[in-house]
C-alpha cells in the first residue's frame, strides 16, 4: 500500500503486481545504490548468475525464459565489481540474447557512456553487433572517434564480423585518419573479416 502511495504522489498512478514497473538502463543505474546487487531481484538474480557460472554461453531460450526483467539483472551484474569478469562480460553478451526492444537500447547506452568500464563498453560492442546486425553500423561507426583507444579497436572487431560493403566503407573511411597503431591494426582485421 505504500508503494502504491508513492506511486500516486509520484504521478505514476497506482502500483499492482500485476503490471511491473519496467525501467530502462538509464533510470537504474541513474538511481542505483553503491551495490548493484541490491538494484536486482534476489531470485532473479541468483538464476542468471547460475547461467553467466557456465563456461558456455546460455542458450537463448534460457534467457527468453527469464523475459525482459532480466535486462536490468544483467545490466547491473555487467558493473557488480564482486562478480567475476567472465560472467560480468557474459553477462553484457547475453544480453544480445534476450528478447526485449530495451536490451538493444541497454547495449547502446553501455557502449555510449565513457564513465562505464572499458571491457563492459568494448564487450557492448560485439554484443550490439550481435544483436542488430548491419543496424548497428551507424552506432557502432560513431564509436571510431571514441576518446578510448580500447573502444575504437572493440568497435573495428565487431564492425569486420559484421562484413558487407557498408563496413567495409566505414572502415576504409576510418583507417587514414587513425594515428594509433594497435588501432590502425584493429581496423585493417576489421577489413580483412569484412572481405565478401
Amino acid at each position: 500500500m505504500a508503494l502504491a502511495g508513492l506511486a500516486v504522489l509520484a504521478g505514476a498512478g497506482p502500483v499492482s503486481e500485476a503490471a511491473p514497473v519496467r525501467m530502462t538502463a538509464a533510470v537504474v543505474r541513474a538511481s542505483a545504490p553503491t551495490s548493484p546487487s541490491a538494484v536486482a531481484p534476489g531470485p532473479l538474480r541468483t538464476e542468471a548468475l547460475g547461467l553467466l557460472a557456465q563456461p558456455n554461453v546460455a542458450p537463448e531460450t534460457a534467457w527468453r525464459r527469464l523475459g525482459p526483467e532480466i535486462v536490468p539483472v544483467l545490466a547491473a551484474l555487467a558493473e557488480d565489481m564482486s562478480v567475476p569478469d567472465a560472467q560480468r562480460m557474459r553477462a553484457v553478451t547475453a544480453l544480445a540474447r534476450v528478447e526485449a526492444p530495451q536490451a538493444g537500447q541497454t547495449l547502446q547506452a553501455m557502449l555510449e557512456d565513457p564513465h562505464r568500464p572499458s571491457d563492459v563498453r568494448s564487450q557492448a560492442a560485439a554484443a550490439l553487433g550481435q544483436r542488430l546486425g548491419l543496424e548497428a553500423v551507424k552506432t557502432l561507426q560513431a564509436r571510431l572517434e571514441d576518446h578510448d583507444l580500447r573502444i575504437r579497436e572493440a568497435v573495428a572487431q565487431a564492425l569486420g564480423r559484421l562484413g558487407g560493403q557498408q563496413v567495409r566503407e566505414v572502415l576504409e573511411e576510418r583507417l587514414p585518419l587513425e594515428d594509433v597503431p594497435q588501432v590502425r591494426e584493429a581496423l585493417q582485421q576489421g577489413l580483412t573479416l569484412a572481405e565478401p
